[in-house]
């Protein structure tokens, strides 16, 4: 028996969803083909695996899929995957995008780098803004545009963080810095295309039990954890609900916004 994660939404039609096989990602895939998404196109990174579970989970919700893997830091092959996708939707075209791609290698100020080391997930500023922030800014732009072109009035909604907003730790400088970047591109280029019908806002999670944190060392985590009022971190499924609500038409006047879900973190 399929578990609902109906928030009580009416979303119609194709929506994309950038990397779908991570753990906020793919709650937020299957948030949308349960609240009425008939098409759903997504990329992966090297979880291919993961992918085919999620199209498998699509297929059982009776909504179509289409997915790939594609260097979201160039704006050729995500131009592509876009077209490709539509097509391959039967020429459905996209109304609803989530960027949900992000890295966090958590790691001491001191031992941080500009370049990655070329070790395993070690990664160093540029990586971490070549994807969470030129890769953010490429799909928004992309997706934005094709929605103006087309005449859709459509909703993006970015997974930025509240590390951007009111987290200064050292093992993740690089990763808030990159967040702040992010949120403030985010702003932009809601007004950019807030004329256009185009609404873009984020979602700026606090803590979230995801893989991605699995690095944070335990006395880090130990004091993070007491800065939640709540006392607790949220799972996935709790950041697809606020996602879905921005992307759909209840949120029609709702745009450039970055709403903090973080269960009351207080530093």
């Amino acid at each position: 028996m399929l578990m609902s994660i109906n928030f009580c939404m009416d979303l119609k039609g194709h929506a994309v969803v950038f990397g779908a096989s991570g753990g906020i990602g793919y709650e937020i895939a299957l948030a949308l083909a349960e609240n009425g998404v008939t098409h759903l196109s997504f990329t992966y990174g090297g979880n291919k695996v993961a992918a085919e579970e999620l199209a498998a989970k699509l297929r059982e919700r009776h909504v179509s899929s289409y997915y790939s893997s594609v260097n979201l830091s160039d704006d050729i092959a995500v131009q592509a995957f876009l077209a490709d996708a539509v097509e391959a939707q039967g020429g459905e075209e996209i109304r609803y995008m989530v960027n949900s791609v992000g890295i966090s290698p958590n790691k001491p100020l001191l031992e941080q780098t500009l370049e990655s080391t070329g070790s395993g997930d070690d990664k160093g500023w540029r990586d971490v803004f070549e994807v969470n922030v030129n890769g953010s800014f490429i799909t928004t732009r992309a997706v934005a545009k094709r929605m103006w072109k087309k005449g859709i009035s459509g909703s993006i909604v970015l997974i930025t963080s509240t590390n951007g907003i009111n987290s200064y730790s050292q093992i993740s400088a690089h990763y808030d810095a990159s967040k702040a970047a992010q949120s403030l591109m985010m702003r932009i280029a809601a007004e950019e295309f807030a004329p256009y019908a185009v609404r873009i806002n984020g979602v700026a999670p606090g803590w979230i039990n995801t893989k991605m944190n699995d690095t944070l060392p335990d006395d880090e985590r130990a004091q993070e954890t007491a800065r939640i009022k709540m006392g607790r971190w949220a799972d996935p499924r709790e950041i697809a609900a606020p996602v879905v609500f921005l992307l759909s038409d209840d949120a029609s006047y709702i745009c450039g916004q970055n709403l903090m879900v973080d269960g009351c973190y207080r530093a």
